[in-house]
């Protein structure tokens, strides 16, 4: 899946927060991250429904079901490690 990011603007300076706009719809993105999270929430019951994740190394994602742009939060610590993890899954999709 080809995908395009920007590290997310927040009044933390050193947050590890980034905006990534995908191929795919947050409804269908949800579908194959299930097999791979740790944990999916869905929030469908919101006037725009949204999703919440969490993989196994940490790596928090969540977004609006109807649009192809997902916010991930990475830990401050493994910051690095895990961006490299989460874009290699994004590209195997």
């Amino acid at each position: 899946m080809d995908f395009a990011y920007k590290k997310a603007e927040n009044c933390f300076s050193d947050a590890e927060n980034y905006e990534y706009r995908i191929e795919a719809l947050g409804s269908e993105f949800v579908e194959v991250l299930k097999p791979v999270a740790e944990w999916v929430r869905i929030n469908d019951k919101l006037r725009r429904p949204t999703f919440t994740a969490r993989l196994d190394n940490g790596t928090q994602l969540k977004g609006l079901l109807d649009k192809q742009v997902i916010k991930v939060g990475y830990v401050e610590a493994a910051a690095e490690e895990q961006k490299t993890v989460f874009e290699a899954l994004l590209k195997s999709l």
